[in-house]
């Protein structure tokens, strides 16, 4: 088991405990970013299950210190997500990540289309014009349909 004196922003009076360390969480981050310790042997939820007896034990939270922790548990779970899940192919993950930025920026198009209509259909309900003009004529009949 790994121990050490607390150092850092996370180092109140949290320490994580398990089978494989006992130390302050962001020592746990920089030993498994420095790959002093491998991350498949750590239970993240066991981390974070400790974590909220924690907080639940503070007469007051502080809500930076909730975000460095959350910001800690955001890597521990990335790094974790790379180590366990398969990788693409490296000639696939380049195609992909460009797909996936053109999606994006498409999406975000379409959004800002949604959100100008939102705003304007906003300002005709603050002004009071609940009607709203037909944009396209109405087709009728030429001749006199007879339904039987």
């Amino acid at each position: 088991m790994r121990t050490s004196p607390r150092v850092g922003p996370l180092s109140t009076s949290y320490t994580v405990r398990l089978p494989v360390f006992e130390g302050p969480l962001d020592l746990l981050l920089h030993l498994i970013e420095e790959r002093e310790l491998d991350i498949t042997t750590v239970s993240l939820a066991s981390v974070t299950d400790q974590y909220l007896e924690y907080i639940s034990g503070l007469s007051k939270l502080e809500p930076a210190k909730l975000a460095d922790f959350l910001i800690v548990a955001a890597k521990l779970i990335l790094i974790k997500s790379r180590v366990l899940l398969p990788q693409p192919p490296p000639e696939l993950a380049g195609d992909e990540e460009e797909d996936v930025g053109d999606e994006l920026v498409r999406r975000l198009l379409e959004y800002r289309k949604f959100k100008a209509a939102a705003q304007q259909l906003q300002a005709r309900q603050e002004q009071g014009l609940r009607a709203y003009a037909r944009l396209l004529p109405t087709s009728r009949p030429e001749g006199v349909v007879r339904l039987e």
